[in-house]
């Protein structure tokens, strides 16, 4: 058959033109269903997505044959990503159609998402550079996002008191110090309202406190920020992207909030962004760091292990894979396994040393570890009530008590508040567990995947609205109104002053309000947590493809974050923050260098 245009066959005509004209009658159709219930908002990632699979299939992108991985691998991937996103779609709204049309709009949408994935390999391929240093000042970063974050310091003073620090403050003021929530943020809390008092010529020493904590945060997160803006110069990032970084660090509500908002995720996030780009620096560099390197390395992984309880098990598997690692053939790999070891040994000393001192009391239930279990037998109960038998009802009873567990799908906190950690209870838990999964496995696989909609469903919601009923929004950042009595006690002299309206208006209404932002694509998309989990994915895909191996070093540790938070509660954006972070730095490592800048 002739070739039509340059370079271009009858045949792949046909093809691109099939493919655009039956992603575009899906879209349609998808959009006149979604308008007909009134979630059209929810539209706004799906238009910026088709446009690129469009200009990815004019461009060709459907018949590129070496890019990274073989066709049938990226024909896997392609269905993957389409089947998935159909079924978040039919998850946020059943019956919005039958089985068979949604298997249609998968194979529809197989092409152009193919055609995209191909595109996306294909610039990954070409943006990737070689290190050019050059230097970036810490102090005027460090100045510039320090001021970005005072104007919601201003707006929010003396500090965002969102839910978690409620059971914090009755630690410190009521009940004593229990290690539930990390020790050492509830400590580093603890001091600053310490401080206040001491200030005796302020007139409210508890809102010196706190803003004295706000100061201190925002202080560690713009060093943070300042110190990755100096590493990507050093590593040859694309001078304008490190610009943008440092706007973006600065003036990006995300930010700013989560830096004067007191909760235990904020210096975390900043922590494991950091470690990132160590453990980067750790796999892709030839010399050897230095002493000093691996001194700062081991200081900052005391800190990442101590600022949240349960990163020592994603630390443990990023170690083991360090050891096993092509990183054995350095000359610096013995001081390496001697600086793990190191901080290993110091984490455990500090950690034991904070709850003597303190008389800090265990508070670390069986059931934190059982969220997935759970709500699926909660699952299971809901939907199959009448069919259990005397047995399982016996063994709920022993569980639950009177009640039969409460089933939200996005939340595992109802389902699992009632079990008690003991031995036995345990083991009839264990039990009716594999009982009812053995009978009811679609229900399980359902509940695992809404628990975790979050991040896999790019137009997902449930964070938004379905989690906590008293924290709505994308931050979750309020606290529930029953709860405003306790706090006073608390907190007596707190009270957020009002004299910004304007501005707590425009944070709110991005925030903590209503989604229209969802209509604009672009930040619809930088603020949903599922991107963050497909770029890290894509991240990994590329080093592979790129034959750079090394280089998933630094994602190890990420990954097995991310797997603590699908055996987690629920997917909140604070709990994802610190992926978020890290991820966008790996990001621009991979491919925000240019050769000879």
């Amino acid at each position: 058959m002739e070739r039509i245009g340059k370079g271009t066959s009858a045949r792949e005509v046909v093809c691109t033109g099939i493919s655009a004209f039956l992603a575009l009658v899906c879209a349609v159709r998808i959009f006149l269903l979604l308008y007909a219930q009134g979630s059209v908002y929810t539209m706004g990632i799906l238009p910026l997505a088709l446009l690129f699979g469009l200009y990815s299939l004019w461009k060709r992108a459907l018949f590129l044959k070496e890019v990274f991985f073989s066709v049938t691998v990226r024909a896997v991937l392609a269905v993957g990503f389409a089947a998935l996103q159909v079924l978040g779609l039919i998850f946020s709204h059943p019956g919005i159609c039958s089985a068979p049309e949604a298997v249609l709009w998968i194979v529809c949408f197989v092409p152009i998402t193919f055609a995209g994935q191909n595109m996306l390999f294909f610039l990954a391929g070409k943006a990737v550079g070689d290190d050019v240093e050059r230097k970036g000042s810490f102090l005027g970063a460090f100045a510039v996002i320090f001021g970005g974050f005072c104007i919601p310091f201003a707006t929010y003073y003396p500090a965002i008191m969102a839910y978690d620090v409620i059971p914090q403050l009755d630690q410190i003021r009521v009940s004593g110090l229990t290690t539930h929530h990390p020790l050492i943020h509830t400590l580093m809390l603890k001091g600053c309202l310490a401080v206040g008092e001491l200030l005796s010529f302020l007139p409210n020493p508890d809102r010196a406190g706190l803003a004295t904590y706000s100061l201190l945060q925002m202080a560690v997160m713009a060093a943070c920020f300042a110190y990755i803006y100096c590493f990507l110069c050093r590593h040859g990032v694309s001078r304008w992207l490190c610009y943008a970084f440092v706007l973006c660090a600065a003036f990006f509500p995300t930010h700013g909030m989560l830096a004067v908002s007191i909760t235990k995720d904020t210096i975390y996030a900043a922590l494991t962004m950091v470690f990132a780009a160590f453990a980067y620096e750790l796999a892709a560099g030839e010399k050897d760091p230095g002493n000093g390197w691996f001194v700062r390395y081991a200081v900052l992984t005391v800190l990442l292990l101590l600022f949240r309880n349960n990163s020592v098990y994603a630390w443990i598997l990023y170690v083991l894979v360090v050891s096993v690692s092509s990183l054995r053939k350095k000359t610096f790999f013995r001081r390496a396994v001697i600086a793990h070891g190191a901080a290993f040994l110091l984490y455990l000393a500090l950690n034991t040393l904070m709850v003597q001192a303190v008389s800090a009391t265990s508070s670390t239930y069986a059931r934190e570890m059982l969220s997935v279990p759970a709500q699926q037998i909660a699952r299971a109960v809901q939907y199959h009530e009448d069919e259990l038998t005397k047995e399982d009802r016996e063994a709920i009873a022993a569980v639950w008590g009177e009640n039969l567990p409460e089933y939200v799908p996005a939340i595992a906190d109802r389902s699992k508040r009632d079990i008690a950690g003991d031995g036995e209870t345990l083991r009839i838990f264990v039990k009716e567990w594999v009982s009812l999964g053995l009978r009811y496995p679609g229900e399980y696989v359902q509940a695992f995947l809404l628990k975790n909609k979050g991040m896999w469903d790019m137009t997902d919601v449930s964070y938004l609205n379905d989690v906590y009923s008293y924290a709505k929004g994308y931050l979750q950042i309020t606290y529930p109104s029953d709860q405003q009595e306790y706090m006073e006690a608390l907190v007596p002299g707190y009270v957020r002053h009002q004299k910004l309206q304007p501005l707590q208006s425009l944070y709110r209404y991005f925030a903590a309000g209503d989604e229209l932002w969802r209509y604009c694509p672009p930040v619809a998309l930088v603020m949903q947590p599922a991107f963050y989990c497909y770029l890290l994915l894509f991240y990994c895909l590329c080093c592979i493809g790129l034959k750079r191996m090394r280089l998933l070093l630094p994602a190890v540790y990420l990954l097995a974050l991310a797997g603590t938070v699908l055996l987690g509660p629920c997917v909140l954006t604070r709990y994802l923050y610190p992926l978020m972070l890290s991820v966008t730095v790996l990001a621009l490592l991979l491919f925000g260098r240019r050769r000879g800048e």
